[in-house]
């Protein structure tokens, strides 16, 4: 079955037209175990519960996957195995998070070789200055190398590229056919849509934001919202498209305080903390990250309470405790 809003490629039957993706399309979370390695068996629940909740596709090694730091191996098996976990109904993408052209093209490869098809990609995020003609040599490398195409990941704040960079690049390069809009930066997000919405598919990443970005045209969403809030998140796809903005704007009330409460560097423990409390299992954060404690779990599971998302029977300790060996100073927001 072809998801809503995508097709498949005329000539080969296993690649997809991202071209023409849009939606819900998380960045789904790699579950590991207490020896640090990914429990693929839980990778591939997750992946399935993602397709149950109706969405549009999956990125399998983004921010929220934890993947800086995965090796091409690990990459490469978490993609295979999310493909076999969802039969290949749904899109899968690749996140690449490297800090120079050869760390990239490595994972890209890896990425092509267990069937992702198309790759998101942000900066390189230890580069604190980035000329547009550097970067669009990084995202070329990539794309010769693997032959995917790629969704620019506008995220480093150090690096956020604007508009007319973004242009430059999408005319120097066809592999770019889209852009994830994160950074909080509604401004760049609606310049990008009034300038490149009819050529490239343009998907916010804003997290506490997401139903604004809809109401301004954004084709969808790849954000941790939609990882920690699947079914949720489809359904204000669904009401903003069918015009009930009441039930769309109910929704984005409700998930919003939660967010906001993830929003720390930290994000992906905060993330796997909420959602192991809205009742799905989710493995452990990879060390050196911890589940939050003292008042960083406690923002969470109030806002979770407030938004009726916390399981019932579920106690905030419940299998939490003993994992809860990081300091009770919660880091600041960045």
């Amino acid at each position: 079955m072809i998801p809503w809003g995508l097709s498949r490629d005329d000539e080969e039957d296993s690649t997809y037209n991202v071209t023409q993706l849009s939606g819900v399309v998380p960045p789904m979370i790699t579950p590991f175990g207490e020896d640090d390695r990914i429990d693929f068996p839980a990778l591939a629940a997750e992946a399935r519960f993602l397709k149950d909740s109706g969405v549009d596709g999956i990125v399998v090694g983004g921010s929220m996957g934890e993947g800086a730091g995965l090796s091409c191996a690990e990459l490469e098996e978490s993609i295979r195995t999310t493909i076999a976990a969802v039969d290949g109904s749904l899109p899968v993408l690749s996140g690449i998070i490297a800090d120079n052209s050869e760390e990239a093209v490595r994972l890209a490869k890896a990425a092509k070789a267990a069937g992702a098809c198309a790759l998101q990609i942000p900066p390189p995020h230890f580069l604190f200055a980035m000329e547009t003609r550097t970067l669009a040599a990084y995202y070329r490398a990539i794309a010769e190398s693997s032959g995917l195409p790629l969704i620019i990941y506008n995220v480093v704040p150090w690096a956020q590229l604007a508009v007319d960079a973004v242009e430059e690049m999408v005319n120097g390069n066809p592999a770019i056919v889209g852009v994830k809009q994160s950074g909080r930066n509604m401004n760049a997000l609606a310049s990008l849509l009034a300038t490149l919405r009819d050529r490239i598919r343009i998907f916010s990443a804003i997290d506490d934001m997401i139903y604004p970005s809809l109401m301004l045209g954004a084709h969808g969403t790849i954000s941790g919202t939609s990882t920690v809030f699947p079914r949720e998140t489809v359904r204000m796809v669904r009401a903003v498209r069918s015009g009930d903005y009441d039930a769309a704007r109910d929704l984005h009330e409700r998930i919003t305080p939660v967010w906001r409460a993830i929003d720390y560097p930290d994000f992906p423990s905060r993330a796997k903390y909420a959602i192991r409390l809205a009742g799905r299992p989710t493995g452990l954060p990879r060390k050196p990250f911890a589940w939050p404690v003292g008042e960083s779990a406690r923002s969470i599971e109030k806002a979770l309470q407030q938004g009726g998302f916390l399981r019932a029977g579920i106690s905030p300790q419940e299998g939490m405790a003993p994992l809860c060996v990081a300091s009770e100073n919660s880091p600041q927001k960045v």
